[in-house]
């Protein structure tokens, strides 16, 4: 049951119940809902990309217009967050967090919030777990510190019968438009009679045809950019690569010379690689190699739902513990532009994707890649891109249309590079941090499998 708890000199709502919104409906009406069924008479929203919406009842001290605790919770700490904190004798706090959604907002005595504390510390790999009882992450007073520091606004809770002022208002507007449009009913009704007509005589049928969609699979690219990497010297005459970035059409590396000072020139570079390099304004060499990665298309209707697809593509990364971004705002295939398409994501990694992982990519139908990049630091970003079906209308994956999703849980392989493998040393993926690495490393836990498994690898053409 929620109650108001005070930190510092501010009170606020915790103990709420959360639950999920519909990111392409309305999200009042929904959440207004969601509290009469459980007939609760204060809500708030809270989320953009995954809103979601916390419901109570105005009991022990709560009320509406007082800030709710959870979110500045979700937004201070990280992604993932287990912490619990008393507050008084009699009273503690307890939140629980997962990929910055707001699973528990607790509150209850000290021994209470201990027992759901010990029950779920243990079930995740938690970002941040703390609590007064034992947990190195803690230390007295922190809590309120930090919520003292940020100077962020909480959301505040709102009554479900606000708007039923606003309600009578749009009655006597709707009333009083209605009266107006009877008033020019006759001349309206003329003007359709004579659309009619005209659409009678007219003999043109116009057919909006939208194109399908062109999809970059994740296998076929990211073998095809391994191999081209593996076929580039890693060190080609005292050069050090200093950036990568894989794109369908070509691989693009930025060179700079290894510490301590190389013999080779510019040209030594180019001959190395075989390619010519260009040198940019802030004194840097990059070489473009070509690279061929053939997209496939995909016709709309097949596409998955942007919900379906998201949670497919989320459910896989959390099996395998990896962090992603998504964005909003593609165009529709073959729509005006400004419509609302897909989802862009990023995704870190610790290595190119193979085996398992690679194939639990590949399977989330309407994912295309757009590009894997190495910055230098002991990881690799894929970018990519969930297209889904433009509209209602064209989706038919709700009953079991294509659109396969994994559910094949992360496995274990050995490093299988060797002297003739993909990863052997002297080529550019074995000397990238992130990359195959040395002879003799520990293996992965995101590989499983041999290199190049799963598929012809696309042509790639080189000079």
């Amino acid at each position: 049951m929620a109650q108001a708890v005070r930190i510092g000199n501010k009170s606020y709502a915790v103990g709420l119940s959360w639950g999920p919104l519909d990111p392409e409906k309305s999200l009042r009406p929904q959440a207004l809902e969601k509290s009469k069924q459980s007939q609760n008479g204060l809500y708030v929203i809270y989320g953009v990309i995954e809103p979601h919406v916390g419901h109570c009842d105005a009991a022990n001290g709560v009320k509406a217009g007082m800030p709710v605790l959870a979110p500045m919770v979700a937004e201070i700490w990280p992604a993932n967050t287990l912490i619990a904190e008393t507050l008084g004798p009699d009273i503690a706090v307890g939140f629980q967090i997962m990929n910055g959604l707001i699973y528990d907002d607790v509150a209850g005595s000290p021994d209470e919030i201990r027992n759901w504390f010990d029950g779920l510390v243990g079930e995740h790999k938690w970002d941040h777990a703390s609590s007064p009882w034992g947990t190195e992450n803690y230390r007295k007073g922190a809590f309120e510190e930090v919520l003292r520091d940020r100077k962020m606004k909480a959301p505040r809770l709102r009554s479900v019968h606000e708007g039923r002022g606003a309600a009578i208002k749009a009655g006597v507007l709707a009333l009083v438009a209605l009266s107006a449009f009877l008033s020019v009913s006759k001349v309206v009704q003329h003007r359709r009679e004579l659309a009619a007509r005209l659409a009678l005589l007219s003999r043109h049928v116009v057919r909006t045809v939208v194109p399908p969609a062109l999809i970059v699979p994740a296998g076929p690219f990211v073998r095809a950019c391994r191999t081209a990497l593996d076929r580039i010297p890693a060190a080609p005459a005292g050069w050090k690569a200093q950036t990568v970035s894989c794109l369908p059409d070509r691989v693009r590396i930025v060179w700079k010379r290894e510490e301590g000072g190389g013999s080779g020139t510019i040209r030594d570079l180019e001959s190395a690689l075989g390619e010519k390099v260009h040198i940019s304004d802030s004194g840097s060499v990059r070489s473009d190699l070509p690279l061929s990665v053939p997209s496939i298309r995909i016709p709309v209707d097949r596409l998955p739902d942007r919900a379906e697809g998201k949670k497919d593509l989320l459910s896989l990364l959390e099996r395998y513990a990896l962090r992603s971004v998504f964005s909003e705002g593609l165009s529709l295939p073959g729509g005006s532009g400004g419509a609302e398409s897909g989802s862009n994501f990023s995704i870190d990694l610790p290595d190119l994707p193979e085996g398992r992982l690679l194939a639990d990519l590949e399977a989330i139908y309407g994912l295309s890649v757009d590009a894997l990049d190495w910055t230098g630091q002991s990881r690799w970003i894929l970018k990519g891109e969930l297209k889904h079906a433009p509209l209602p209308a064209f989706h038919r994956n709700r009953n079991g249309a294509p659109g396969p999703r994994s559910s094949r849980p992360p496995g274990r392989g050995a490093n299988t590079a060797g002297p003739d493998g993909l990863g052997r040393p002297g080529a550019l993926y074995g000397g990238i941090p992130g990359g195959s690495g040395p002879r003799g490393s520990a293996p992965d836990p995101h590989r499983d499998g041999k290199r190049g498994t799963g598929g012809s690898i696309p042509p790639v053409r080189f000079p």
